[in-house]
């Protein structure tokens, strides 16, 4: 056989292969969690509210530098984090007073919720 025809099909071989993956690449980089506009008409909990400082809320769990944070943790996936009230990416918390919360933040009060994982 032919060196040439060989590393051609050896090329489109591969080629083939990624493109069959491509479509899958954009589920996983769409997952990233990106914090929607607050709801208007609820009690959203500010950084400056004391609650908020007292147990270290941040509004993208990436950025915590607490050393309690894991990667993956984020009010989305809390116990505390009210699921069935959400609105626009955003639900109450009873650890802030029911204040809404971005699904996107993080506080050291995080518990995993495993119904929720």
């Amino acid at each position: 056989m032919n060196t040439t025809s060989s590393s051609r099909r050896s090329f489109f071989k591969k080629a083939f292969a990624t493109m069959a993956v491509v479509p899958f690449m954009g589920e996983a980089f769409a997952k990233a969690c990106v914090a929607a506009a607050a709801p208007v008409g609820k009690k959203v909990l500010k950084l400056t509210d004391k609650a908020a400082k007292r147990l270290k809320y941040v509004l993208d769990a990436t950025m915590s530098k607490h050393k309690k944070y894991k990667q993956g943790a984020i009010c989305g996936n809390c116990k505390f984090y009210k699921l069935k009230k959400e609105a626009s990416g955003h639900a109450p918390c009873s650890m802030m007073g029911n204040k809404y919360v971005t699904t996107c933040g993080w506080c050291k009060s995080y518990r995993l919720d495993k119904k929720k994982v």
